[in-house]
């Protein structure tokens, strides 16, 4: 797709003028530290359902350089089904980003096992970068405790932020070293945690997470996109692995 006038912004600096950088897409300097696409921008290569061999045949869709979950029905994996990336990552630094509209839920999970069996019901286990209308979500009757609004390690790790504005994008990052897990958004290091202090270890006893066997010593999985019955729109997906 060309750029058009509105999509290109000129930058000036030092006497030189040049293009900012297309969606999706590799600048030399990221290709020579490391980084790789996990969406093109066109296709869904590199992804497939959750316990699945193939990608959903509804649902999650490509149109204009994004990854759309267009899903409706309100649950958590009860739409299309969520989609995993057909690699494992242990050690990593991701970036995306992401767009939900008001009352909007979803979230990007790391080291998913997908563990047998299959849940019944529900998303699989796993560390999630928690995507959510802080404001406007209601659960349990109740607004969102901090642990479960965007950019927490979901019910585990609450970040230090303000509630996040819904239909506008944002970009967010991950960064895994072996127990070390820092999340971002929009520039801002919003959670910094180390999986063998006590305090994660608390986090996890208390969380739903507590009967999953190893949950706080997962060193490896896939990277996870969720339906959450919810539109949820990606871009910008990238990963370095460490």
């Amino acid at each position: 797709m060309k750029p058009t006038i509105c999509s290109i912004i000129i930058l000036i600096f030092s006497g030189t003028v040049s293009v900012a950088q297309k969606i999706n897409t590799l600048s030399p300097a990221e290709k020579k530290a490391g980084w790789k696409l996990l969406f093109d921008g066109k296709t869904t290569n590199g992804w497939r359902g959750a316990y699945s061999s193939g990608f959903p045949k509804h649902g999650w869709k490509v149109a204009d350089g994004i990854l759309s979950g267009d899903l409706s029905d309100g649950a958590e994996s009860g739409d299309a089904g969520d989609i995993v990336t057909l690699k494992k990552y242990r050690d990593f630094e991701l970036v995306f980003d992401w767009k939900l509209g008001k009352g909007g839920n979803s979230g990007v999970k790391y080291f998913i096992e997908e563990r047998q069996p299959k849940p019944e019901k529900g998303s699989q286990a796993g560390y999630e970068y928690q995507l959510i209308d802080d404001a406007e979500y209601i659960y349990q009757d109740k607004k969102l405790p901090q642990d479960l609004k965007t950019a927490s390690i979901y019910d585990v790790v609450a970040p230090e932020k303000t509630d996040t504005k819904m239909e506008v994008w944002h970009s967010s990052k991950i960064v895994v070293r072996k127990n070390h897990i820092e999340h971002w958004l929009d520039g801002v290091k919003v959670l910094d945690t180390d999986r063998s202090s006590q305090a994660f270890k608390n986090g996890v006893a208390d969380s739903k997470f507590r009967d999953y066997p190893g949950f706080g010593d997962i060193t490896e999985g896939h990277i996870l996109l969720q339906d959450h019955g919810h539109s949820v729109g990606f871009r910008n997906i990238k990963i370095k692995e460490l």
